[in-house]
């Protein structure tokens, strides 16, 4: 999280381009700027997801269960959707599969392999958390109109991170 509420001025940033040469000021501007709403946006929906009993990474698990037609992922695409280590989404799965969340099932094409699945009470506490989610979403975006959010995804869209 960047926890950075008061940015630095352009002419601060001038300043320390002097220092540092490979510094394009627009571009740290720019970056500070997205990290801090990001940020924001980041907290308010962890404050949301802990009102609702689960957390960002938990939620983001259950949903990409949810929006597929079969409600079952095997464990390397869920690896994949939420972009997480191994142990990491072990561990996830592991809390989710106690708190019955989720089960895991023999799957049918590779018996060494198992697929995730979301149980009803899984699917229950995605529907009890998403209106929420929704309201704050709706709220970060509220200020802009249709073409200026278009232009921010297509902005964001070219955004590229190594």
């Amino acid at each position: 999280m960047f926890f950075l509420k008061k940015l630095p001025t352009e002419s601060v940033l001038r300043e320390f381009a002097h220092r540092y040469p490979e510094m394009r000021v627009s571009n740290v501007l720019a970056c500070l700027h997205l990290l801090r709403v990001a940020s924001e946006l980041l907290r308010k929906l962890e404050e949301h997801f802990r009102e609702s009993h689960l957390s960002l990474a938990r939620f983001l698990a259950l949903i990409v269960l949810e929006r597929e037609d079969a409600r079952q992922l095997k464990c390397i695409e869920m690896t994949e959707a939420l972009g997480i280590s191994k142990p990491n989404m072990t561990r996830l799965l592991e809390s989710l599969e106690v708190d019955a969340l989720i089960e895991r099932r023999q799957s049918k094409e590779d018996k060494r392999s198992s697929l995730i699945a979301i149980t009803r009470k899984g699917s229950k506490m995605v529907a009890a958390a998403l209106p929420g989610y929704y309201r704050i979403t709706n709220k970060a975006m509220e200020p802009l109109d249709g073409p200026s959010k278009n232009l921010l995804i297509e902005l964001l869209g070219r955004v590229e991170i190594e």
